[in-house]
């Protein structure tokens, strides 16, 4: 599964506001113990939805790539979000997720994460570029397949 957009911002403003979970809380999760730190376990919380999920940071490169790993689909997957400044005043952001078995149900639960992620980019460039959250007003529940 991949995704990618470019937001109008500096790279180090992308990367920033991904790995520091005070920026992200703004457009994306609702809090989170700490920021992305190779080697640490974050838990991310979307309290609007009542969920929390762990994440393993992998590798953290400044301004380039994130990688962790995470269950939240009941599979183990791989998310790596990849960074490239293509002007003074663009990212392109990459986002790759993997490790879903290839049958019926891990195919359901990519497709699901393709939306998910494509939402993620949405937030995360109405934040940067327009200081706009969009996940204000977000009351379903998330179900786990």
């Amino acid at each position: 599964m991949n995704v990618e957009d470019r937001v109008l911002k500096p790279v180090a403003e992308v990367f920033a506001a991904i790995v520091d979970h005070e920026k992200m809380s703004q457009y994306f999760i609702t809090g989170a113990d700490g920021p992305m730190k190779a080697g640490k376990t974050v838990v991310w919380e979307f309290s609007d939805v009542g969920y929390k999920v762990p994440i393993d940071v992998i590798a953290v490169e400044v301004n380039r790539k994130i990688v962790y790993e995470h269950t939240s689909t009941n599979d183990k997957t791989r998310v790596t979000i990849g960074l490239k400044s293509v002007d003074s005043n663009t990212t392109l952001v990459s986002i790759n997720e993997a490790g879903w078995p290839m049958e019926e149900d891990g195919v359901k639960r990519a497709l699901g994460q393709t939306a998910g992620w494509t939402f993620f980019l949405c937030c995360l460039k109405a934040y940067l570029q327009f200081g706009i959250n969009l996940r204000l007003g977000l009351t379903h529940r998330l179900t786990k397949q």
